[in-house]
């Protein structure tokens, strides 16, 4: 093993206390046990006579996120006794109507509270309290079917939710009852982990591109439970396809929908310790992703550093995964890879004759090489040519079943690509360099001065975004994303009455450094309404992290919109409720508004960090101000 040297360490802590460290950190390194990652296959403990024997044993280890020879870090981690350390811990898994008996064992030299070892639905009585050296016995009856979640904290959370650099950051894991009478469930489930602050994180113990590869044939139903062991919320995105959520639960008790409340999503928000189910049905071969959509926790990983999340080691050829020609492909961290096979239901080559054709430019706005300009082109010439509005892009609207080509030129300074989020496409087309495609075949890298077809043949209307999947945190801030629109087929769009919002961020001046920004201003033009008229108004997020509240008030208060679409798919039909929907990175929604009334209006887009849309009412008739 060889620890990582950094002159910055030297610098900080003086070459003795550096050394001192060193060396110290690699003996530790030796001598902790290594962790395993639990890809939750197989449950862990025995059943016998309706009963659940487990043993385990929480200890120190030596855990290792990405490659077994990359950074090392030590954690806490629990393990069946006699067996390996795990992260995400042993997966408890067994049958409604079992009892649970459980005996945990503590190894190390601090307490430890064990959560989530309890029947549900309930509340807990209270955390057990597990000293060191100590064994707790807990027995419980497993409760209602369903996905939980069940952790440790120690002293090292000195926040009221766990710090997540702290070393118990790492304990939480899988508690599922299944339905009793049922066969073995053909599932998986996938632990999400964050450590060492916001910037790195995992799925059942791995960071991409170390994250298990996953494989799907097109046609046969996909099921996977997601449990949120972290203390942060994950916005979970799926490349390629919707899913349909089957049931989600808040940690202490679980909801299966029936297929009257089933909703098909492209996104879908955990947040801490909660868990959702969902099933999918893959239609195109080729590979795909799975990842939170919050930035921070889906690019490049940040090194660790000496003095960071205990580092034991460093391999010093670790910086060639970092290269645009890496399996990092821009990426890292809360990623899954999932290769698809079997027949196309798509074919962009034969019989293809393109209905719509556009440029689409992505350019440098101004001298910055920060801040990026788009530009829409329509090559059959029948629409004018756009270009982005401050730091968002234009508008591009297509039409279900219409044979699309985009062709996506480079004229900026760096590398791109355009990923068309939420599409149903061929995946060459879905905008992940050097991973989207089949076999050899993968997406480009568009270079600066170069340029790249994209063909789609949009499968459902709705709202959607597009937006850069290559080193996310500079080009999607940077205005490198816009509003996509698919209508029905033979549906017209009306600008006046169809409005789209999209939320992003600035990466700094003149906007401001993080500035909420929406279709990229932060202080958007107003809009004028007519009394009696029905407006969509549609709402995406693009922001780097934050699931901000959008709220629609006149002078008395919140008003009332009705719901029509979340993510491209229609919702049942209800009444008007309170306008306030709270949109996460990722997801898209789409309300009905008609003013009754003449007056000025607002709509706020978050609360600490805001922005304020200004909206006029007036009556049909009214002339405009000059």
């Amino acid at each position: 093993m060889r620890p990582a040297v950094s002159v910055s360490a030297v610098r900080r802590f003086g070459l003795a206390s550096f050394v001192t460290a060193w060396i110290v950190g690699s003996l530790a390194a030796q001598e902790l046990p290594v962790i395993q990652a639990n890809d939750n296959r197989t449950p862990a403990g025995e059943i016998l006579d309706g009963v659940l024997y487990l043993e385990l044993e929480i200890k120190k280890g030596v855990w290792y996120p990405e490659s077994e020879d990359g950074d090392a870090i030590e954690v806490y981690a629990f393990g069946e006794v006699g067996g390996p350390l795990q992260v995400p811990a042993p997966t408890i898994r067994a049958p409604e109507g079992t009892t649970i008996d459980v005996s945990v064992k503590s190894s190390i030299e601090v307490a430890t509270r064990l959560l989530g070892l309890y029947e549900r639905p309930g509340e807990t009585n209270g955390p057990v309290a597990l000293g060191p050296g100590e064994t707790q016995h807990i027995r419980f009856n497993a409760g209602e079917p369903g996905t939980y979640v069940y952790w440790g904290r120690t002293p090292d959370s000195r926040l009221p939710n766990r710090r997540p650099w702290a070393r118990d950051a790492l304990t939480g894991g899988a508690l599922v009852v299944d339905p009793a009478g049922e066969d073995a469930p053909n599932d998986r489930i996938f632990v999400l982990e964050r450590w060492n602050g916001a910037r790195r994180t995992a799925i059942n113990g791995k960071s991409w591109p170390y994250t298990e590869r996953l494989g799907a044939d097109v046609g046969k139903e996909v099921r996977w439970k997601i449990v949120n062991a972290s203390d942060s919320s994950h916005p979970m995105h799926l490349h390629g396809f919707h899913f349909q959520l089957e049931g989600e639960g808040d940690g202490k008790s679980f909801t299966a929908f029936d297929a009257e409340t089933k909703r098909e999503e492209f996104t879908h928000r955990v947040e801490s310790l909660e868990t959702f189910e969902i099933t999918w049905v893959p239609k195109e071969p080729g590979r795909w992703l799975y990842h939170c959509h919050l930035m921070p926790h889906m690019r490049m990983p940040v090194k660790l550093r000496p003095g960071e999340a205990t580092l034991l080691e460093h391999n010093p050829d670790h910086e060639h995964m970092h290269e645009v020609d890496s399996g990092y492909a821009g990426m890292g961290g809360m990623v899954l890879g999932l290769t698809v096979t079997g027949p196309s239901a798509i074919d962009t080559v034969n019989g293809w004759e393109p209905e719509r054709r556009v440029k689409m430019n992505v350019g440098q706005r101004g001298d910055d090489p920060l801040f990026y300009e788009i530009t829409l082109e329509d090559l059959n010439g029948k629409e004018k040519t756009t270009k982005s509005t401050g730091l968002t892009g234009p508008l591009l609207v297509v039409t279900v079943g219409e044979q699309t080509e985009i062709t996506l030129t480079n004229s900026s300074k760096a590398p791109t690509s355009v990923h068309w989020h939420g599409q149903e496409i061929e995946s060459y087309y879905d905008g992940v360099p050097w991973w989207s495609g089949i076999g050899e075949k993968r997406a480009p890298l568009v270079e600066p001065g170069h340029e790249f077809m994209v063909k789609i043949i949009p499968q459902r209307a709705g709202s959607y975004m597009y937006h850069a999947h290559w080193h996310e945190g500079a080009q999607m801030q940077g205005g490198v994303h816009g509003p996509m629109i698919v209508l029905p087929p033979g549906g017209s769009y009306d600008p006046e009455t169809d409005k789209a919002f999209i939320m992003s961020a600035s990466p700094r001046e003149p906007f401001g450094r993080g500035m909420l920004l929406i279709n990229g201003s932060p202080q958007p033009q107003p809009i004028r309404l007519l009394v009696g008229t029905k407006y969509r108004f549609r709402f995406m997020n693009v922001l780097p992290l934050g699931a901000p509240p959008v709220e629609l008030r006149n002078d008395t208060g919140v008003v009332e919109w009705r719901p029509m679409a979340k993510d491209a798919v229609a919702v049942e039909a209800t009444g008007p409720r309170k306008a306030l929907q709270r949109v996460a990175v990722g997801e898209t929604f789409d309300f009905e508004y008609q003013p009754t009334e003449a007056g000025r209006m607002t709509m706020q887009f978050g609360n600490v960090t805001s922005v304020i849309q200004r909206l006029f009412v007036v009556k049909p008739g009214t002339r405009r101000r000059r």
